[in-house]
């Protein structure tokens, strides 16, 4: 029994070495091709080239230059890879390439895939592949239609220049990266309600996850949703409807953000503005001007993130809702914590716990050292750095700034958000083991 769970430890051990050399690779050379001088008009240092090519396969946004004009055509297309291959995740690339040239999936790539991607049960990897391939496709297809009739037939962008921007801006949406190829990102659209919605949906899609995606889809056939799908959907659909009123309501008066807007768009751009937090880094609005309580608000929803399997980062939400009905368990002197008629094991919430604990620490360590750093106020260096761990890219303006030794850790910060709950558990859950002996109980006073 010993020996069969040694070997599971060390295979997790493998397991996550794989995924940060992976990560850790793609983004070297990522950090190399943007160094090339086709693909910026004045040249770019490394750790400008480095933070960039992370903050693309991190999927997150934060952005040193400008990606419209700093990067040329070859320079904007070699991000759009990289935040396409940081969307599905370097090993998934990998293993899908592997199943076309008909390689077998070993052991190892059989358990990330099913811890990243949320699943649940035992699947044909082909099939699960040809799942995720297909709907992304379609998905980003749709959405670059849609953006490309509307720079097209409504912004008079030449067909060329709107399919570009459209196919750009999708695939960028459903990644949750929210790189833009405006300067000012998508705050000349504040108003354009089609342009809003498609982002919005594009967004949401890709943050709750491939498998809440399928069991969506196949919604017919199986007649009910998985507790991991309902938690995901009413998390996700709570936390937009509280953010959008939350924001309204913050800055409605504020005539520096939507104070001076219609109300239609004001509620437009209150919903916009909630979705985005969830890992998208999209805005219509300018985040600099917004009040500090809105910051905060915003914060909150960075950190938590989007979905196990979505293309986000942050704690997720099923570990937000963990937490949340533990609390609510608690306060009720329940023994048990229960959802939608189903009970959720005490072991998952402990490890939701261990895991936001461990987040929340990180988030603090790396503000303060950035503080150390920089001549920064709290609010935007923590703001800038739960940006960088839910891999949001949402940014008060204060990211081209920093020092390099800030743009490093927050790097880091990206990846460790990028990595997410899958690796992070797998590490944690590799260094619990069984006591031997079991302790005497004591209570101690809380409160």
């Amino acid at each position: 029994m010993e020996e069969s769970s040694s070997f599971f430890l060390r295979s997790q051990r493998k397991i996550i070495n794989r995924v940060i050399l992976a990560f850790a690779t793609t983004i070297i050379i990522g950090t190399l091709l943007l160094m090339l001088p086709p693909m910026t008009k004045d040249g770019i240092s490394f750790v400008d080239a480095f933070f960039t090519a992370g903050s693309a396969v991190c999927v997150t946004g934060l952005i040193v230059q400008d990606t419209a004009t700093f990067f040329t055509g070859y320079g904007k297309a070699v991000i759009l890879i990289l935040i396409q291959i940081g969307g599905l995740g370097v090993m998934t690339i990998t293993t899908f390439f592997a199943l076309i040239l008909r390689r077998k999936i070993n052991l190892l790539d059989r358990f990330y895939l099913t811890t990243s991607f949320g699943a649940n049960k035992i699947f044909s990897p082909s099939r699960f592949f040809l799942i995720i391939a297909s709907t992304t496709i379609i998905i980003e297809l749709m959405g670059t239609t849609i953006l490309t009739m509307l720079f097209h037939f409504k912004y008079a962008y030449t067909f060329k220049n709107a399919f570009l921007y459209g196919l750009f801006h999708s695939v960028s949406a459903f990644n949750n990266a929210g790189f833009s190829i405006y300067s000012n990102n998508l705050e000349g659209f504040a108003g354009d309600i089609i342009l809003n919605i498609t982002i919005m949906l594009l967004i949401v899609i890709g943050g709750i996850g491939f498998s809440v995606i399928s069991e969506v889809l196949a919604i017919k056939k199986r007649k009910r949703l998985s507790l991991h799908a309902k938690i995901v959907l009413f998390t996700t659909t709570l936390l937009i409807i509280l953010g959008a009123i939350s924001f309204f309501l913050l800055e409605f008066k504020n005539s520096k953000s939507i104070g001076n807007l219609p109300t239609g768009v004001k509620i437009l751009s209150s919903f916009f503005q909630s979705i985005t937090p969830r890992t998208a880094g999209f805005n219509t609005i300018n985040i600099s001007v917004l009040n500090e309580a809105t910051l905060v608000i915003l914060i909150i929803l960075m950190f938590i993130g989007a979905s196990p399997g979505g293309t986000g980062g942050g704690i997720k939400t099923t570990t937000f809702t963990s937490i949340i009905l533990s609390g609510v368990a608690a306060f009720k002197g329940r023994d048990s914590i229960t959802i939608f008629k189903k009970r959720i094991p005490k072991e998952t919430v402990f490890r939701a716990l261990t895991l936001t604990l461990t987040a929340i620490l990180l988030v603090l360590a790396a503000s303060i050292t950035i503080m150390l750093i920089e001549k920064e106020t709290f609010i935007k260096v923590i703001f800038e750095v739960t940006s960088a761990f839910g891999t949001v890219g949402l940014s008060t303006g204060i990211t081209p700034t920093l020092e390099d030794a800030s743009k490093i850790i927050l790097v880091l910060i990206m990846l460790i958000g990028r990595i997410g709950i899958s690796v992070l558990s797998l590490a944690i859950s590799s260094r619990i083991s069984p006591e031997k002996i079991e302790r005497p109980e004591e209570p101690i006073s809380i409160g």
